[in-house]
């Protein structure tokens, strides 16, 4: 499971933001990640995936122009974006190692998340202090 950092200005004011609201900050946010947030993250992800370029009668379009990816709304204040059955060889690129066809460890699913995260953040500021 990848992670990474936030800045640490935005986190405090998110959670300053979170205190002022109040009890409901908590199921906004979750709103959040799983509504637009993790629609942001999905595509931010979709748009860092490689394309081999290889084509063959019968040929699965590939991830890069398909819908390749799913997002997963099973946890509180989380989201999980994964791919597909059908796209599942992601992983080599994504975290395998490099072998002859293709480079691996490009890490498109951490990156993305990370080029999403300020926009995540502030859908979640913005919701939160919509209401004042």
């Amino acid at each position: 499971m990848a992670s990474f950092e936030l800045d640490f200005d935005e986190v405090e004011s998110l959670q300053k933001t979170m205190e002022d609201y109040g009890s409901g900050a908590l199921r906004i946010i979750n709103d959040v990640l799983h509504g637009e947030g993790g629609q942001h993250i999905k595509e931010q992800v979709h748009m860092l995936i490689p394309s081999s370029g290889r084509q063959w009668r019968g040929k699965r379009a590939p991830a890069a122009s398909a819908d390749s990816l799913q997002q997963l709304n099973t946890e509180m204040l989380a989201v999980t974006i994964k791919s597909k059955t059908a796209y599942n060889y992601l992983y080599f690129p994504d975290d395998g190692t490099n072998t002859i066809r293709h480079a691996g460890n490009q890490q498109f699913f951490q990156r993305g998340a990370e080029e999403a995260a300020d926009t995540v953040v502030e859908l979640c500021l913005g919701k939160l202090t919509e209401d004042f």
